[in-house]
């Protein structure tokens, strides 16, 4: 997956926040520290820092959530970080975002901490950030 497939994925997914572009989605993986892993019609970049690592986006299709992509992907991300030396995984949240936060909470991310109106929506609306982590 390259990161015009990457960008244009974003904008179908129904994001409420402002899609990644292409430009942002290349520049992030030209990092060493940019981890990408995809499946059809889903992907997840996150970056792995010494001990810890953050998912940055996981980025599902509408027509094919449900179905275990996310969570597969995450469990990707996870073992790659903590091969890579990483002992904790971080990821930050929108507060309404339900059903990802339900996903989370499955996988064993814990609440550490929030942004207060760190997402603004496409429509003007903001939402706090929960910031999770887990032990990997």
């Amino acid at each position: 997956m390259n990161p015009f497939e990457m960008a244009k994925l974003h904008s179908l997914s129904g994001s409420q926040t402002r899609p990644w572009s292409e430009i942002e989605y290349k520049k992030l993986l030209e990092t060493t520290t940019s981890r990408l892993f995809y499946t059809e019609n889903g992907f997840l970049v996150g970056r792995v820092i010494d001990r810890d690592a953050e998912i940055l986006n996981v980025v599902i299709h509408p027509d094919y959530r449900r179905l275990g992509k996310a969570s597969k992907l995450i469990c990707m991300f996870e073992k790659e970080a903590k091969n890579a030396g990483s002992s904790k995984c971080f990821l930050e949240v929108a507060e309404s975002n339900n059903s990802a936060r339900k996903l989370y909470t499955t996988l064993g991310y814990l609440k550490v901490g929030q942004r207060d109106n760190y997402y603004k929506f496409i429509d003007g609306r903001t939402d706090n950030a929960a910031i999770l982590s887990k032990e990997i």
